[in-house]
């Protein structure tokens, strides 16, 4: 995105991370790569927490919230459903141009522990 920053906003509408351990401050990215960031993307980390509770993060890259799961190898499979339930809510905010917040949503997924 650093190289490529123009053609990556206009071609990219959402992006998911399962429990990345990224950090954009080590990548140099700028300012409105990280605005972007914070607007478009969203973590599910490795949490006690129900799916889909907001999660502090000690850096302002982009939202966290639980995948409801604290086994990183999980954090994946836990998510999906919240996953693909945050690029409908994306596309369609993208369709009436209406920003979502991924980090406050009032209807969570409960899912069993394996």
């Amino acid at each position: 995105m650093i190289q490529r920053e123009a053609e990556v906003k206009n071609k990219v509408t959402a992006v998911a991370l399962t429990d990345s351990v990224h950090n954009v401050w080590h990548q140099e990215a700028g300012k409105t790569i990280r605005e972007w960031m914070r607007e478009n993307c969203c973590n599910w980390v490795s949490s006690s927490e129900p799916v889909d509770t907001s999660v502090e993060s000690m850096l302002p890259d982009c939202p966290r919230v639980s995948a409801g799961t604290e086994r990183h190898e999980l954090t994946s499979w836990k998510s999906f459903p919240s996953i693909f339930k945050f690029f409908s809510e994306v596309m369609e905010a993208k369709n009436s141009s209406v920003k979502p917040t991924p980090t406050r949503r009032s209807n969570r997924i409960k899912y069993e522990e394996l």
